[in-house]
């Protein structure tokens, strides 16, 4: 589960017993002091993005193994 997820949306959620695997609360967490989320838009080369979310090269970036 992700989107407008917070705090009390999961504690709610964990006094029902919701069935859940993870939360993804993105930047809820840092009350401001960040605004940066990060996606998953590939997974091994294979697209895997979200809609209107997609794979863009950066070349300032370099890769780590």
């Amino acid at each position: 589960m992700s989107g407008r997820v917070h705090r009390g949306k999961i504690r709610q959620f964990e006094e029902q017993e919701v069935p859940v695997d993870m939360y993804g609360v993105g930047s809820s967490l840092f009350q401001g002091r960040f605004d940066f989320t990060a996606d998953v838009v590939r997974v091994e080369g294979k697209p895997l993005a979200k809609v209107g979310r997609s794979y863009r090269p950066n070349p300032r970036l370099e890769r780590v193994e």
